[in-house]
């Protein structure tokens, strides 16, 4: 039975470990780093008027969103998650949310709401301290943009060895990767380990690590997560 080592924090790990199960993997729900939310740093104009469109490239942005930045004027903002976990803590507040076909940072480059942003229009993305990532390379010189950090992720300290009989490792952020990378070693795991990974970004670190079995499942999303599992198993 392949054993799967799910690093990301919760409620993430254990809701992916639940898609996994009836499909007969095993899995580790072992965060490698933990949440510390940080307060909005906006300016006084900020706070009063709303953006055009709010972008959020995970869970615990949009959460953290709701609880310090939403307000009344944001009503008129159109809110775009990276994938369905995030749009639904915003849909719980009742906001309408689009979502792009992948789940991942060039799912919502490729998303229409993205591609037909004007350069007039005021964009928002919140993310935490590492998500200043290709979307936001992009859009910097096509419209007024404003980087909104909400979390850091700080690296646990793990000493659970069940985790090093782990086959399959599977990572949600650069952050993320190079933590797994890191505690992988010092608990003595194989180099010939299989890392799961959401986006491109986050695969160009795998040379640089030290990994060549490095799978890219385009997405969190189960069906993407479940097809990336395959094509390791199948090779």
């Amino acid at each position: 039975m392949t054993k799967v080592w799910i690093t990301l924090t919760e409620p993430s790990a254990s809701r992916i470990a639940a898609q996994l199960i009836p499909e007969g993997y095993k899995s580790i729900c072992e965060s490698v780093t933990e949440i510390q939310f940080l307060p909005p740093k906006l300016n006084q104009s900020q706070k009063i008027d709303a953006p055009d469109l709010c972008i959020f490239l995970s869970q615990h942005a949009a959460r953290q969103y709701l609880n310090e930045v939403y307000c009344e004027a944001h009503r008129t903002c159109t809110f775009l998650a990276i994938g369905p976990s995030t749009a639904d803590i915003l849909k719980a507040s009742g906001l309408s949310v689009i979502e792009p076909k992948h789940a991942s940072s060039e799912g919502l480059l490729a998303c229409p709401t993205v591609q037909n942003i004007k350069a007039d229009e005021h964009v928002w993305i919140f993310c935490g301290e590492d998500g200043r990532d290709i979307l936001h390379k992009s859009l910097m010189q096509r419209c007024h943009l404003n980087v909104v950090t909400l979390y850091r992720r700080i690296v646990r300290s793990i000493e659970n060895p069940s985790i090093a009989n782990a086959n399959v490792i599977l990572v949600g952020s650069t952050h993320g990767f190079i933590a797994a990378a890191n505690t992988w070693r010092a608990l003595g795991g194989s180099a010939s380990v299989k890392f799961i990974v959401p986006s491109d970004r986050v695969a160009d670190l795998s040379l640089e690590l030290g990994f060549s079995g490095v799978v890219n499942a385009k997405g969190m999303d189960a069906q993407s997560l479940l097809n990336a599992l395959a094509r390791i198993e199948n090779a």
